[in-house]
């Protein structure tokens, strides 16, 4: 669980105008028709012959051999969750077969993302998953109640741009809220002598996520958007070393017609070790990009980058961490009711945690 320093915090509403998203429909089945090919072959083919008995031991005075208990299968539907100052969720794992899932709790971190991604279009997995942002959340209230006050937070200015220290803290997050499906492979990651964790898994598939929300310079604005992305996600924790990641590239179609539609490509890692060297380059670094371009003619429409550091204390079990980086944003992302000439294309980030 991450605990963050950072304890204050946009709501104007604008309405939104429904737009057909037909393209989106066609792309989406276009996307999916292959998995659902696998899906289809896999239930077509035969199952194994069982071996009939013999009955030369029936007729003989031999005992029979006790009878083996049957395997224990897996539940079908697990629950899982997570509590972030950023980032929480809920959500449900409904496996589509009955074979065993995979255990990459010594797998090399590449040696998971190649066999992730054999397995992703013979899916064994669909997810079901709600989620909330709670800290941008609080900046959308906090400037919305206290408009006064949130302004009292200008640190300064560059170019033109003012950075504001709640911006600084709550910046990163385009959605209060989200409902999303996930169809792909699954992973598990379990050592022996660890408690096994449900949210101890890897995925690589398909997700789709939808909300009603959008948030721009801390401000709540109405947007039935929907987005639809390739995605290979996971996070692998034990008693010596996390590690979470977060690779996708995808399409985003926003139901309010003053907000551009967007395709981008993003990455996130982040790894908190409490026995490798602290300067290791890898090792206890957090590292996120994100680079949005508008579908109609390929500008630049966001550029997110943002580097951290974690400092382990092996002795207390926690870790100090810093995350830093800047996030452009081009005004033309925004027309109609929501341009606004005056507003901040960069923003600071600036995200002090404790990671326990």
């Amino acid at each position: 669980m991450v605990h963050t320093f950072s304890a204050w915090f946009p709501v104007h509403s604008s309405s939104a105008s429904p737009r057909s998203s037909a393209r989106f429909a066609r792309l989406l089945l276009a996307l999916l028709l292959p998995t659902l090919a696998g899906l289809h072959a896999g239930a077509q083919e035969p199952a194994e012959p069982r071996p009939a008995a013999n009955p030369a031991s029936i007729d003989s005075g031999t005992a029979a051999a006790p009878e083996l208990p049957a395997p224990v299968q897996p539940p079908r539907v697990a629950f899982h969750y997570e509590l972030d100052a950023y980032y929480s969720n809920v959500g449900a794992d409904i496996a589509l077969t009955d074979a065993d899932e995979p255990n990459g709790g010594h797998l090399e971190e590449t040696e998971v993302y190649r066999r992730l991604f054999n397995d992703a279009f013979q899916p064994r997995l669909f997810l079901l998953e709600a989620s909330v942002n709670p800290m941008p959340v609080l900046g959308t209230w906090y400037k919305r109640k206290h408009p006064d006050g949130y302004d009292s937070y200008d640190v300064g200015s560059a170019g033109g741009n003012n950075f504001n220290l709640i911006d600084a803290v709550t910046a990163g997050f385009q959605e209060p809220w989200a409902i999303s499906a996930f169809l792909g492979s699954s992973m598990k990651f379990r050592r022996e002598g660890e408690d096994e964790k449900q949210s101890n898994r890897g995925y690589m598939g398909y997700l789709l996520s939808c909300g009603t929300q959008h948030i721009h310079n801390n401000v709540l604005i109405d947007d039935d958007w929907c987005e639809l992305e390739w995605k290979l996600k996971g996070e692998r924790t034990f008693r010596e070393e996390e590690l979470s990641w977060s690779f996708r590239v995808g399409l985003k179609e926003h139901g309010n017609p003053d907000i551009r539609d967007l395709f981008y490509i993003g990455l996130r890692r982040t790894n908190l070790s409490y026995t490798s060297k602290l300067l290791t380059f890898l090792n206890n670094a957090n590292v996120e990009f994100l680079t949005e371009f508008a579908r109609d003619d390929g500008q630049v429409m966001r550029q997110q980058i943002i580097f951290g550091r974690n400092f382990p204390l092996p002795r207390y079990r926690v870790a100090l961490a810093l995350d830093v980086g800047l996030i452009y944003e081009n005004s033309r992302k925004y027309s109609g009711r929501l341009a606004d000439s005056d507003a901040d294309e960069l923003t600071f980030v600036f995200r002090p945690n404790i990671k326990f």
